[in-house]
């Protein structure tokens, strides 16, 4: 698809480390399935793994986490 931010890349298939913020909890979730502008970078994840990442980060926050690194893992 032709990237919507810098209107001159298209993006590809690849895999980026996504930080998150919840609750005072910080995560880091490492190759997370991504389509990539390759003029800017820019970075966008479908609907299922939007839910995925957003449903782990509420479960580790609401788990007491305070830093935390993981590999994503498609819930």
């Amino acid at each position: 698809m032709k990237c919507p931010i810098c209107k001159h890349g298209n993006t590809h298939a690849g895999i980026a480390s996504i930080t998150l913020e919840r609750e005072g909890s910080t995560m880091v979730f490492k190759r997370v399935p991504a389509e990539i502008c390759e003029n800017c970078g820019e970075v966008y994840h479908d609907a299922k793994v939007t839910r995925s990442l957003l449903l782990q980060a509420d479960q580790a926050a609401k788990g007491g986490v305070e830093i935390d690194v993981r590999r994503y893992a498609a819930a």
